[in-house]
């Protein structure tokens, strides 16, 4: 019989809880502390409560990206700077992530501090990278399949 150290068993209660929170796929909501200065010297904070997307909340997010685009004037995306692309993707990502936002936050397309925006993004993809097995970490207790050189070939 195979005895387990408590830091095996912790490590495992931690994995139990993790993939207890990715099933619960679009409601799984948790809070950010905003506390940022962007460029400008202008001092934000607020709490931010992000929810994991959903593919339809993916969908929702390319939908209001088209929606700036075209808004802009936008007639054919190859035209527009990559930095102009991003910028549309920042914002609509965030106005289908963010479940709760600060006041300074309600109105993403008005706001005059790109810095801002980016921090707040950042943040996002932070929390939801939490969710991910670190694979550099793992223990190499399990790693003698991963190690064969065969590969499955599928149709």
């Amino acid at each position: 019989m195979a005895e387990f150290t408590e830091e095996q068993k912790a490590a495992a209660q931690a994995a139990i809880e993790t993939a207890q929170k990715v099933r619960a796929g679009g409601e799984l909501k948790e809070g950010e502390l905003l506390d940022f200065t962007s460029s400008e010297g202008n001092h934000y904070t607020g709490v931010l409560v992000f929810k994991k997307l959903t593919m339809s909340d993916l969908m929702k997010s390319g939908a209001i990206k088209s929606e700036i685009l075209r808004e802009a004037g936008v007639k054919d995306v190859q035209l527009v700077d990559n930095d102009v692309l991003f910028m549309a993707h920042v914002i609509s990502f965030l106005e289908v992530a963010l479940y709760k936002r600060p006041e300074c936050l309600l109105k993403l397309k008005e706001i005059t501090e790109p810095d801002l925006l980016f921090h707040v993004y950042g943040k996002y993809q932070v929390w939801e990278a939490s969710f991910r097995k670190d694979f550099r970490n793992a223990s190499d207790d399990n790693s003698e399949d991963a190690k064969r050189e065969e590969a499955l070939v599928t149709p």
